[in-house]
């Protein structure tokens, strides 16, 4: 699929001085990997198995006496591993900057409020349309822990049986759905993220503004890419269908897709 089938996009300069980031480094050490996420998500204790589909996407229920914080995560690769489709400068500025501003500002208006002590997709649900400083930056802590794995080194190819057949089922083939995600993500006016989802037991295309996710529009995320300037401009400048088509065809990690679709179908 070619590049020039979508409109190049210029989109207006981002603003983010309420994410200003941080000269704080609040980071700690992970086991790099997907077991890493259960434990970055700052409100759900490390599992065993499949952590970091299951725990993003199961329900919990933590007492409210247990105090919980967001935390930023390791990068499951190096900062370098995902050249020449994602530089090392874009990670640097969009993992050790930005997630860590949205880590820092989530944990400060997480003070004081009915979350505190919700596991973080509970705060994301539970914040939206009633504390909006609070969720958009709950809600672009979610959204990046995923992104990280969503993503890995010499990403792309073969999509896993299931997820295939889901795809189809869905959508109507794979072709279609690189296309429709790919669509999303052009035509997400501004900043937001293109999608796909499980919603009523099917797989489908969807695209949200700034911080939100299919979380609060009554989905489940399986794949998910940051359409917010500050993931391309430095590689693409304005060329956001490049991007994105590099994403899917060379980043997706579709085994990490895999296991949040089969968690999100239980």
């Amino acid at each position: 699929m070619s590049s020039n089938q979508y409109p190049t996009v210029n989109i207006a300069q981002e603003n983010e001085a309420r994410l200003a980031p941080s000269n704080e480094s609040p980071r700690r050490e992970f086991l790099i990997g997907l077991s890493a996420t259960a434990v970055a998500l700052g409100a759900i204790p490390a599992q065993s198995g499949s952590a970091g589909a299951q725990a993003a996407n199961r329900s919990t229920n933590q007492p409210e006496s247990m105090h919980m914080t967001f935390t930023l995560p390791d990068l499951p690769y190096a900062h370098d591993a995902l050249q020449p489709y994602m530089s090392k400068e874009t990670l640097e500025y969009h993992h050790d900057k930005h997630h860590l501003a949205y880590v820092t500002n989530g944990n400060n208006l997480l003070k004081g409020t009915e979350w505190e002590g919700k596991s973080l997709e509970d705060v994301v649900k539970g914040s939206f349309g009633k504390n909006a400083g609070l969720f958009n930056n709950a809600g672009q802590h979610y959204n990046h822990l995923h992104f990280w794995n969503w993503m890995k080194p010499n990403g792309g190819g073969a999509i896993p049986g299931k997820v295939e057949k889901a795809i189809i089922d869905g959508i109507g083939s794979v072709d279609k759905m690189k296309e429709g995600f790919i669509q999303a993500g052009v035509t997400q006016f501004g900043s937001g993220w293109c999608w796909l989802a499980v919603k009523d037991g099917k797989v489908i295309v969807t695209k949200t503004a700034n911080g939100e996710s299919p979380l609060v529009q009554g989905a489940t995320p399986i794949l998910g890419c940051d359409v917010w300037e500050h993931s391309y401009y430095i590689d693409y400048r304005n060329r956001r269908p490049d991007y994105l088509k590099a994403f899917i065809e060379n980043l997706v990690n579709w085994a990490y897709v895999e296991e949040m679709y089969e968690a999100a179908i239980k």
